[in-house]
Order: C-alpha cells, then sequence, then structure tokens
C-alpha cells in the first residue's frame, strides 16, 4: 500500500493505493455544521489533504456505553463492529471513496449506512467497497449527523431558521451534492449515481427519492430492507408532531438554542437517553418539513411525484417486521411498473452460517457489498459464489439501469420483476 496525490478542484488530496489497482480515499470532509443548523459544504481544502484515515463517526449511544465491555456483546457489534476502531466527534460529514486506480466516467454508487437513525457510520467492517472498485465502479460510504443531533425537531429552532429537524437528511444531501460536483475528480460520471442503502439507509433514500432537492442529482436507486410506504413501519410524519416530544429535552438543557448548543456532547446524549421512550423510532426519523421532504410519502406516490429512475428494492427472509417490508417494497416496485418505471425486487433467503439467526435484518449486507472474506462467520464456497453474483448484478444495475433475469438462478436469493 502507497499514498498518491490526487490533484482536484477542491485542491490536492492525499490517498492509498493499494495492490489490486485501486485506490481509497478516507474521511474527506464534505461538509461542516454547528449543532442543529443544517450544513454548509466544503469547497476547497488548504495545502494537502490527508484522506489515509477515515474521519469521525457521529457520537451515539455506543459511543458512551462501549459494546466491547458488554458480556454478552450485543449482535450487531459482533457481526459489523468487532475489531474496528473508531473515533466520535459532532465534526462528523466525512465520506470515503474506493475508486478503480484510473478510472475514467465510470459509475458511481453512494452507500447510505442503517442504523435506526441513531448509530452507524460509513466504515463498519462490512462497508468496504473495494469489490465494486475492482469491478470499474466507484464505491462512496458517508457519515451523517445521527440520534438528537441529526432530527430533533423544535419550534424554537424553527424560528430560528425556518424549520428544523432531518439534520442527518440534509447531511445526505449535501453528500449527494458534493459526490455530484467533485465525482470527476476521481474518474466518477456525475451523470450516473446510485443511491444504494439499507434500513434506515433505505428509509432516507425513498424520501430522497420524493424530494425536489435530490432528484436532479440520482439515475438509480438500490433501497434493502427498508423501502417502500406503510402506516405501520417506517411512517412519515410532520415535524409540528414531535415538537412535545422533543420538548421533554430541551426543557433540560436551557432557555434557547444557544444554550443547547454549549452543552456537552456527552452531556446531552445522556439526557436524551433518559428521556427517551417507546416512542423514540416515530420522532427520531425524517420528518415532513415542507422541503427535502415536501408532503406526505404516500401522496406523493399517488402523485407519481417520485424520482423516474430504475429502482432495485430486497428484503431479507427473517427481516425486521418481515410482514410489513416485504409487502411494502413489492408494492412500490408494482406502483414504478403500473406507472411505466422499471423496478425489480429480490428475496434473500441465505441462512448465514456460524449461528441460528438465519437471513436476518442486514445479513446480505456482507453479499451486496463483496466484503464477505471479512466477516467473521465461517463462510463456503457457495456464500462466496452469491456474493459474486449479487456485486455482479448491482454492478450491472448500477451501469445500465436493468438486470438480466437469466443471469440469476440461486434460490438463496429469489429474483422478481414485478410486472
Amino acid at each position: 500500500m502507497n499514498t498518491i496525490i490526487r490533484d482536484t478542484d477542491l485542491g490536492q488530496i492525499k490517498g492509498l493505493e493499494l495492490d489490486d489497482n485501486t485506490v481509497q480515499f478516507r474521511g474527506i470532509r464534505y461538509a461542516t455544521a454547528r449543532r442543529f443548523a443544517y450544513p454548509e459544504p466544503v469547497t476547497s481544502f488548504d495545502g494537502i489533504y490527508d484522506a489515509t484515515r477515515f474521519g469521525y463517526a457521529c457520537p451515539q449511544f455506543r459511543t458512551y456505553d462501549p459494546e466491547d465491555q458488554k458480556d454478552p456483546a450485543p449482535f450487531y457489534y459482533k457481526e459489523f463492529r468487532e475489531g474496528a476502531e473508531f473515533t466520535y466527534d459532532e465534526d462528523c460529514l466525512f465520506l470515503n471513496i474506493y475508486a478503480p486506480k484510473d478510472a475514467k466516467k465510470v459509475p458511481v454508487i453512494i452507500y447510505i449506512h442503517g442504523g435506526a437513525f441513531l448509530g452507524g457510520c460509513g466504515n463498519e467492517n462490512h462497508m468496504d467497497g473495494t469489490a465494486y472498485a475492482r469491478k470499474g465502479i466507484i464505491f462512496v460510504s458517508i457519515n451523517y449527523r445521527l440520534g438528537v443531533l441529526g432530527f430533533l425537531c423544535d419550534r424554537k429552532l424553527t424560528k430560528e431558521s425556518g424549520h428544523s429537524g432531518n439534520y442527518g437528511l440534509y447531511d445526505q444531501l449535501e453528500a449527494i451534492k458534493w459526490v455530484h460536483d467533485h465525482i470527476e475528480n476521481f474518474g466518477g460520471d456525475k451523470s450516473n449515481i446510485t443511491l444504494f442503502g439499507q434500513s434506515a439507509g433505505a428509509m432516507s433514500i425513498q424520501q430522497h427519492c420524493f424530494s425536489p432537492l435530490t432528484k436532479p442529482y440520482i439515475q438509480k436507486v438500490y433501497m434493502a430492507s427498508g423501502a417502500g410506504i406503510g402506516k405501520e413501519f417506517a411512517g412519515v410524519s410532520p415535524v409540528e408532531d414531535s415538537y412535545d416530544y422533543f420538548e421533554r429535552l430541551t426543557s433540560l438543557l436551557g432557555d434557547d438554542p444557544e444554550d443547547w448548543r454549549q452543552i456537552p456532547v456527552k452531556e446531552l446524549i445522556e439526557k436524551f437517553q433518559s428521556v427517551i421512550d417507546r416512542d423514540l423510532m416515530s420522532h427520531c426519523c425524517p420528518h415532513i418539513d415542507g422541503l427535502i421532504i415536501p408532503k406526505d410519502p404516500a401522496q406523493s406516490l399517488e402523485d407519481k411525484d417520485y424520482a423516474d429512475v430504475p429502482y432495485l428494492l430486497s428484503t431479507n427472509s427473517e427481516d425486521m417486521a418481515p410482514q410489513f417490508l416485504h409487502q411494502m417494497s413489492k408494492d412500490f416496485c408494482n406502483t414504478v411498473n403500473r406507472n411505466g418505471g422499471r423496478a425489480y425486487y429480490f428475496y434473500f433467503s441465505r441462512k448465514l452460517p456460524g449461528d441460528d439467526k438465519g437471513a436476518f435484518h442486514s445479513a446480505e449486507l456482507w453479499y451486496t457489498i463483496g466484503s464477505i472474506r471479512k466477516c467473521w462467520r465461517p463462510m463456503t464456497q457457495e456464500d462466496f459464489d452469491l456474493s459474486d453474483k449479487l456485486v455482479d448484478m448491482i454492478c450491472e444495475f448500477a451501469n445500465t439501469g436493468a438486470i438480466s433475469y437469466s443471469s440469476f438462478d440461486t434460490p438463496m436469493a429469489s429474483f422478481e420483476i414485478h410486472p
């Protein structure tokens, strides 16, 4: 592994050149933001920007309650984070680029991670985009604000800025715009961007597909285990509906937003944790704000007011809330296709070796991101072959917007075209 210097329109950026003819630029700052304010894009760097280390992750519950000290360790810690090192800071708006060494106008995938809008970051063990770089596609993973830092809604903040909440969603938008504006420096084609997200990442992308602010920047979409419109799962409500919920927190922080910004982040998150209840997921999430989410997503779908791009969706056999997720995804595909668009769906049913959890929520990520050789599980050749097939399928989709059904014949991930 060697370091390289890339000349860009933002300035010089130092990255890593690997032995497999791929390059990585880690921890590129795409925006800055003060607490409870919207992001501002980064347009230049002073000196040589060091992109050889991953950037800060957003502070979250696990920051102050280390998972490696729990017995037993949380399931997803063992699955995706064990052995990895993370640093946390509110200054967390960074992205990572995995690219072919000599890329020239190649397709681009932007990956938005899941984590219930409360946790995660763009450099967990499975989020290694090297498999795509080896196949001639640029893979970008991003960090964005989470939890109270990413989704607090408040009357006083609305009065201050004209709207509040959705800070994490605006971070994602700023990253998408940054990639569109600057990815040609790394050999990418800004007119061929695929959004790829799972769980909360897919839920985020579903909103971007309805957003007039995002639609100009995307050409294809893959949403895993979180797409579609449903009242029972992943509902989206107006910001006003969450004002009172978050006031239980802000009343503990001081009189006005400037007071709230002075509270140490650890104390902020601890106070947030002390007031949350089972309704958390209905509030700490994207909201209709009249701007990035202009109206009820169900109405947007009925009005055919979604991005006119090819769609790929998937769910898992032992997914989270499978009775809702499967049907939501199929219904969205059916709607797109009935309206003259193109939408595909596949059902991942490989029961992963190593335990009895089956094809659990997020299980497909080792396969679809192509990082399976980093997994702790006793994978077989059958697993490696399945991963290669899924990565090839997603590459075909990113290149052409279509999928060859005849090339996909494994029973462990059944594939459907919904008419």
